[in-house]
């Protein structure tokens, strides 16, 4: 019985060490956001259909021009509030009625992120479309503020695919699989001695 505890964690945690990378909380002032439930980071927005909750973050925080900035993102049922793994969508920028980029994605257990540098100031809308394959989206309104100290443009190289096609079927076989292990040696553990007992084992 001495192992239980280390047992229960290892199942609690299977899952989010399968899908990938995790996330902290970022806890400051944020401007105005659309359908926010919080006036800070991360912020919640909902989607109109009320199946999906949404949080943003960005760091920095305050977006300047020519400045790398990350996008952390992560999907929640609205319903139940649990994390929802593996949510197809659409990364979209826009400023002054023009998109300046579009990137599809998948999130992994822990959410997803992307990068971008703004090359003028002024008001951006950052949008997640098309989430879960469905027309659902969430949209966040911040402005860009010229950098005192530019240092040219930015290069951006985005990061990975949090996860193939072939990984989408594969992670979740895994997952059960590492539970289900864990949960028969926990059994043997428990249930050993006293089959033993009763001859029932050797």
């Amino acid at each position: 019985m001495k192992w239980l505890p280390v047992f229960v964690l290892l199942t609690i945690f299977s899952g989010p060490i399968a899908y990938g990378q995790m996330y902290g909380g970022i806890e400051e002032n944020s401007p105005n956001i659309t359908n926010q439930k919080s006036a800070t980071f991360p912020m919640v927005a909902y989607t109109d259909d009320k199946m999906y909750e949404v949080d943003m973050s960005w760091e920095p925080h305050t977006i300047l021009t020519n400045q790398k900035i990350i996008f952390i993102f992560q999907f929640y049922d609205y319903k139940t509030g649990g994390l929802v793994p593996m949510v197809d969508y659409q990364f979209v920028i826009s400023q002054n009625n023009k998109e300046l980029t579009r990137i599809s994605g998948t999130t992994s257990q822990a959410g997803d992120y992307k990068y971008f540098a703004f090359e003028h100031p002024g008001p951006v809308t950052i949008r997640l479309e098309k989430i879960g394959d469905t027309d659902a989206f969430v949209s966040f309104n911040t402005t860009v503020n010229q950098n005192p100290n530019p240092a040219g443009p930015v290069t951006i190289v985005q990061p990975s695919p949090n996860i193939s096609n072939k990984e989408r079927y594969i992670f979740p076989i895994i997952e059960d699989v590492i539970v289900g292990a864990l949960l028969s040696l926990l059994l043997w553990l428990t249930k050993g001695p006293i089959l033993r007992k009763l001859n029932l084992i050797k």
